[in-house]
């Protein structure tokens, strides 16, 4: 069936941004600060996505090593004295991280920001929307695009759909940092769903379509570390080092002590001989002395579309029922954890849908062998944790490394004024593994709202702006490129 619709205008920007997830606010926040009118729209009423929503904190401002002894000694350690030397991620994302460090609310390393931040979550959405207003960003919340207008090759408005029923916004340039790459899809972009043929050629998918599992993140309170600590200190076969943070239980209890960042895996069905179920439990400590957010394993929707409204509020129940499961296992199996309860379940964690064919793929070897490009605009230090891994890229040896993201990644084939930042940028699916962690998408988004900026101010195409004076402007806000 076919339907009319009557739009209200709503007005014109410079920079409209679609999106108000981690890469969303800091891509707003940075076309803000360059001067440009910009607006800032947001489908729920919380800006910050998966740092807010989602409960995921803030990951990974340091480049990685696989060896828990170097990354303490060379990685973490090396925070307190010369932070410039080990970060991948400062500019705009580490003012924020920062902030919240220094005044008590987000737990950082040596006090700065290192693998890991977690926040106090109320307050990280007050202050993304302090640096949203001191940058003259304006806030649209419970908005959703439904349609876009364009005309050739230039998109002129977009759709908007909220209380004030359809509203059209225009702007000279526009970032999609949807994550579902929702803009770029409704504008007739050209994107990939979940694995393509050339996913499977590179070893990071097994069929079609294939997505990675989705899951949450949730928060508890009422945790007792110490006493954690005591009793897997005397059954060590049920602690694990988390795979990012790679802390032993050493580094843990003394970053604990400390008031630092820690993070660690806890196995809830494990013998002293190793034979387990897998069932284990990622936990990061929170600001709070007894707070903790912890990341389920197997309690997530295997495989589901995050396109799909069906499947995507089925996976939602489904996480809501596994989590209150899994929790009870973690209550009778862990001292320590017997006064706790659960204080908030996120949104559902998407990690995987479309991501656009972009003006350049940035494919697994170039991650895994830390190619430099010339537009470079951002680094990351997370490992590929895509399913499936290719044995040559899962065994490889990571020791002080890290990766960089070319500008023309972030732009669609064949649109001149749309930019996409985070997890729907152009990459193939294993590389996709390494560029979606939330500090990684802030940086995304610092380089695309000035570069957005730059186009308005100078009426060129995204594409067609000097990426050595974007560059050179990151540089000065002391971002890494």
């Amino acid at each position: 069936m076919h339907y009319q619709i009557e739009t209200k205008p709503f007005g014109k920007y410079d920079v409209v941004v679609v999106g108000g997830g981690t890469a969303g606010c800091f891509a707003a926040i940075s076309a803000g600060r360059e001067g440009a009118k910009t607006l800032l729209v947001e489908r729920s009423f919380v800006v910050g996505g998966m740092l807010t929503t989602g409960d995921a904190g803030i990951t990974k401002f340091t480049e990685h090593s696989k060896d828990s002894d170097i990354y303490k000694s060379e990685v973490t350690d090396v925070l307190a004295s010369d932070s410039k030397k080990v970060q991948v991620v400062r500019g705009i994302p580490r003012e924020f991280a920062l902030r919240m460090i220094k005044e008590g609310t987000a737990v950082g390393t040596h006090g700065d920001a290192g693998s890991y931040v977690f926040t106090d979550k109320a307050r990280a959405q007050l202050l993304l929307i302090e640096m949203l207003e001191e940058a003259g960003v304006e806030i649209l919340y419970d908005s959703r695009v439904c349609l876009v207008n364009r005309e050739n090759d230039t998109v002129k408005s977009v759709i908007l759909a909220n209380k004030s029923g359809f509203a059209e916004v225009e702007a000279d340039v526009f970032i999609d940092a949807t994550g579902d790459a929702d803009v770029a899809y409704l504008a007739g972009a050209q994107t990939r769903l979940g694995a393509d043929e050339d996913d499977i050629a590179e070893g990071g998918a097994t069929v079609l379509g294939q997505k990675m599992d989705m899951g949450a993140m949730f928060r508890i309170d009422g945790v007792d570390f110490n006493k954690v600590f005591s009793y897997v200190s005397e059954n060590p076969h049920l602690y694990a080092k988390q795979q990012f943070g790679i802390m032993s239980l050493d580094d843990v209890k003394e970053s604990y002590a400390r008031g630092d960042m820690c993070t660690f895996r806890l196995f809830i069905d494990r013998t002293p001989m190793g034979i387990k179920s897998g069932t284990h439990m990622q936990v990061y400590n929170l600001p709070e002395t007894d707070g903790a957010i912890i990341h389920a394993h197997n309690c997530g929707a295997k495989g589901a579309d995050g396109t799909d409204a069906r499947e995507l509020s089925g996976a939602q129940n489904l996480v809501y029922k596994n989590l209150s499961r899994y929790f009870n296992l973690c209550i009778k199996r862990f001292p320590g954890f017997e006064n706790s309860k659960i204080t908030y379940i996120p949104d559902i964690g998407v990690r995987e849908t479309r991501r656009i064919v972009g003006e350049y793929t940035l494919t697994a070897l170039d991650v895994l062998k830390g190619k430099f490009f010339e537009d470079s605009i951002a680094a990351g230090g997370h490992p590929c944790d895509i399913q499936p891994l290719p044995p040559e890229i899962k065994d490889m040896d990571f020791n002080h490394w890290r990766f960089h993201i070319p500008y023309r990644c972030l732009i669609p084939k064949g649109i001149g004024n749309l930019l996409t930042v985070g997890r729907c940028i152009s990459t193939t699916r294993v590389a996709l593994g390494a560029v979606r962690p939330t500090a990684q998408c802030m940086a995304m988004g610092e380089a695309a709202g000035i570069a957005a900026a730059m186009a308005s101010r100078e009426s060129l195409a995204v594409k067609d702006i000097d990426v050595s004076s974007l560059k050179k402007k990151l540089i000065d806000n002391g971002a890494v490129i």
